[in-house]
């Protein structure tokens, strides 16, 4: 394949302007889908991570909290007791990666995990290949679980994850 000057001038262009496209992230809760638009987003308080991939260089990351994002569609983030205490997140990339975290890590009496939403990586939008978001989770021994290219929160409350379980175990499992 043969690449001219000015066709790789646009494809760079291009790709600049997806990595600062705003996006929107799709929040399911009790299997209603919520739209988080990203100008939403940005009016949530700010928060910034180091994190360390690799053995590479440290990379400041800046975004909002997932208890934030979360707390703006309706789900409580905090004092969960009882089921609440079995819900689940399922964070979705695009490429279908797929991680789950426990609602209560972020309840500030419990876990209280600080688990970010990034947009912006060492004060730039994120590169392509991170955006249109970046969960990052400092502490974490190794970075596995922050996801990129995130386009999906999915809430799971206890009923629908008992429901999920009956459906896909065998009936002699004991999950």
């Amino acid at each position: 394949m043969r690449f001219t000057i000015g066709s790789l001038a646009i494809l760079f262009a291009t790709s600049a302007a997806t990595a600062q496209t705003p996006a929107t992230l799709t929040v399911v809760v009790d299997g209603t889908s919520k739209t988080v638009a990203a100008s939403t987003l940005q009016q949530l308080p700010r928060d910034t991570a180091t994190m360390v991939f690799h053995d590479q260089p440290p990379v400041r990351y800046q975004g909002v909290s997932l208890a934030a994002v979360l707390r703006s569609v309706g789900v409580r983030t905090d004092s969960l007791r009882g089921p609440a205490l079995a819900t689940r997140l399922v964070v979705e990339a695009s490429d279908g990666y797929r991680i789950v975290l426990a609602l209560s890590d972020l309840d500030p009496s419990l876990g209280g995990r600080r688990i970010l939403l990034a947009d912006r990586m060492d004060g730039k939008p994120l590169p392509a290949d991170e955006a249109p978001w970046r969960l990052i989770i400092p502490g974490d021994l190794r970075p596995a679980r922050s996801a990129r290219q995130v386009v999906t929160i999915r809430v799971i409350a206890e009923s629908r994850w008992r429901s999920f379980h009956a459906r896909t175990l065998p009936p002699t499992s004991d999950p």
